[in-house]
């Protein structure tokens, strides 16, 4: 009888340990064609390639998808976060350790088909008012170079119903979302290209340098090979 109550002790003591934490945590928006949700999915250019990345590294991982402003907080403030897919700006360089890169990207300024607005520079839209989402590296972008009348929204899909509603005059995207919205049939024009990025996944600096080189390593290991290339042109 002892020895069964030792045993039922034991078993209390294993099932009440704590489950091991991943190696990493990642968070991410809903932000298309980067990354969004396909049924109980998180798909995507870049979702796709980070989750290869994780697997060729071996690491473990739990993912998030949030309102972009927790996704980017959490990778800024927490060891082992990484987020994606980031923009690498001047801004946000000291704040993490990058890798990349997962795609060549360009930031444009789109408008409403048919609207009579048509900046023939970047000096010429700085009179109309932008739209971009809160804490995205549009917003920083329009910042820096001075924009007077940016409208921030929490996310990218209110902004784009405030363009087609004509409450701003433009917004500003990455090209690859601007390309996901003419494929969908969306009633949008280029006005304006903003400025060229790279794509990354950023990642707080204490994340383990050991597992943060397994990742670059294993993304080098995907372009090398044209897994990226495959990934890339799935999106197209």
């Amino acid at each position: 009888m002892k020895h069964i109550l030792a045993l039922a002790a034991l078993s209390a003591v294993v099932l009440a340990a704590p489950a091991q934490a991943a190696d990493i945590n990642l968070t991410t928006e809903e932000y298309k064609p980067f990354n969004y949700k396909d049924g109980d999915k998180i798909v995507g250019f870049g979702a796709d390639q980070v989750f290869e990345i994780m697997n060729r590294a071996g690491l473990s991982y739990d993912v998030e998808m949030a309102q972009w402003s927790r996704a980017i907080g959490l990778a800024e403030k927490e060891a082992n976060y990484c987020v994606f897919t980031a923009s690498h700006t001047e801004e946000r360089d000291p704040k993490f350790v990058w890798i990349e890169p997962l795609n060549v990207d360009r930031t444009l300024l789109i408008k409403k088909a048919g609207s009579d607005v048509n900046p023939g520079s970047i000096d010429d839209a700085k009179a109309f008012t932008i739209g971009t989402q809160s804490q995205d590296y549009t917003e920083s972008l329009l910042q820096q170079q001075d924009f007077p009348k940016i409208d921030a929204a929490k996310n990218m899909e209110t902004t784009l119903k405030k363009l087609e509603a004509g409450r701003i005059d433009m917004m500003a995207v990455s090209e690859a979302f601007y390309n996901s919205l003419k494929k969908d049939g969306t009633d949008v024009d280029l006005a304006v290209v903003l400025s060229e990025t790279v794509l990354s996944m950023a990642c707080n600096p204490g994340t383990d340098a050991g597992n943060v080189k397994k990742m670059q390593d294993a993304l080098k290991a995907m372009i090398d090979d044209g897994t990226q290339a495959k990934i890339l042109a799935k999106y197209e």
